[in-house]
């Protein structure tokens, strides 16, 4: 299944009947217009940090109460990418440490790797909040398309609006 993008940012043609109908739905699907200014008592300090600075960053009523958990993996990936840096920065890039046989050996430093981890879980949750340059510039080109398409007096005539 293709991903499905909400009414509002459709692209695609559809009836006034069908744009309706899922409006209402997307409407019904939505829950409250809120999101706790509080961030959830899990996160660590860096992590309600975070969250916070999300939450001040993002449009008035453009999260609802159900991106909390969004928000919240998105605030937890960047504290835990910062304290990856925090070891690296300390440790290095190449870390010695010795094996059983009481050999010195020098290896990537762990953080490296859970710094890596912790990256794909932003990126891929933050395009979803539209927290990322590209994202935001795909949501404005459809934004503006759609006020384009409100103002034109002959969509308007036409009822295609």
């Amino acid at each position: 299944m293709s991903k499905v993008k909400p009414v509002s940012l459709r692209t695609g043609a559809m009836t006034k009947e069908e744009r309706i109908k899922r409006e209402n739905a997307e409407d019904n699907l939505k829950g409250k217009k809120h999101i706790p200014q509080t961030p959830p008592s899990d996160l660590c300090s860096k992590g309600k940090k975070a969250y916070m600075e999300i939450i001040e960053s993002l449009p008035t009523d453009f999260l609802n109460n159900t991106d909390v958990y969004t928000v919240s993996i998105v605030a937890d990936a960047i504290a835990n990418m910062q304290k990856c840096r925090e070891i690296i920065n300390k440790e290095g890039l190449i870390v010695e440490y010795t094996n059983n046989s009481g050999a010195v050996n020098k290896d990537q430093n762990k953080a490296i790797l859970i710094y890596q981890k912790y990256s794909e879980i932003y990126h891929k949750f933050s395009g979803e909040l539209g927290l990322s340059p590209s994202a935001r510039s795909k949501l404005a080109v459809l934004l503006n398309e759609e006020i384009e398409k409100e103002s034109d007096p002959l969509l308007r005539v036409l009822g295609r609006t």
